[in-house]
């Protein structure tokens, strides 16, 4: 074989070579590509919790104290499709109004159709006027846990600190793991339909000794703030916890 025969094989063979790099180069981008198009990662951040709580100033607020959201009725759910987090990544915030006839709603919406597409709970509570609304606030909120099936981070955002009555979020947290401990032992007390069936809708097997170590998931956990402007300016607004929170999901 010549020489020129062996160089025109070398040459044949570093092009393929090439070609082989180039394609597989393309093939890694091209999966990369559609596992961001189609296997996404989930993405709703709901925000829920009583009347009156706090929810929609700080659906408001995350989005961009200069910005006006576009509002629904009180009967009406608002969602925001823009929320960026610090990493980048674009989130839905929903805002769910809190009347109780919407809690099916709710729970079939986004706990049994969109579950998969569920990233945070951001559970808002009035802290002025919890004790007098302590176990509306333990059932709500043991629902969520319910319905979540326990795998999403959860934050127990303990609202209206800047007034005086306000229960702290470690008065609060003690108050609903009682809450949740009576409610255990209710629900364990109680079949869940007429017709014989055994299931019931429990968080634990540990009836009214329940703690918050109970629940291996999901990741829960409690902080204070005041979303609403704690002056005319409203410039002052604590959000650095949420923030956090919700870049951490």
């Amino acid at each position: 074989m010549s020489q020129v025969e062996v160089q025109k094989i070398e040459d044949h063979t570093t092009s393929l070579a090439i070609a082989a790099a180039v394609i597989c180069v393309l093939l890694t981008l091209l999966i990369v590509w559609l596992k961001r198009r189609f296997i996404r990662r989930a993405s709703t951040v709901l925000i829920v919790g009583l009347n009156d709580a706090g929810k929609t100033i700080l659906f408001s607020k995350l989005i961009n104290q200069g910005h006006t959201p576009h509002t629904y009725s009180s009967l009406k759910e608002n969602v925001y499709d823009g929320f960026m987090d610090a990493a980048g990544n674009e989130l839905t915030l929903v805002d769910f109004p809190g009347a109780e006839r919407l809690r099916k709603q709710l729970f079939t919406n986004y706990f049994q159709q969109r579950r998969s597409n569920l990233r945070g709970i951001l559970f808002m509570v009035d802290s002025a006027t919890f004790s007098k609304r302590a176990r509306d606030v333990a059932e709500f909120l043991y629902d969520v846990l319910y319905e979540s099936a326990k795998k999403v981070s959860v934050l127990v955002a303990c609202n209206k600190q800047d007034i005086s009555l306000a229960k702290s979020s470690q008065a609060i947290r003690s108050a609903l793991e009682r809450e949740f401990g009576l409610i255990n032992g209710t629900r364990e007390a109680a079949l869940e339909s007429t017709a014989g069936d055994s299931k019931k809708r429990i968080l634990t097997d540990t009836g009214r000794n329940f703690q918050w170590k109970d629940l291996h998931s999901p990741r829960i956990e409690f902080l204070e703030c005041c979303v609403a402007p704690q002056h005319e300016s409203g410039e002052s607004v604590d959000l650095e916890g949420i923030q956090k929170w919700v870049n951490s999901l």
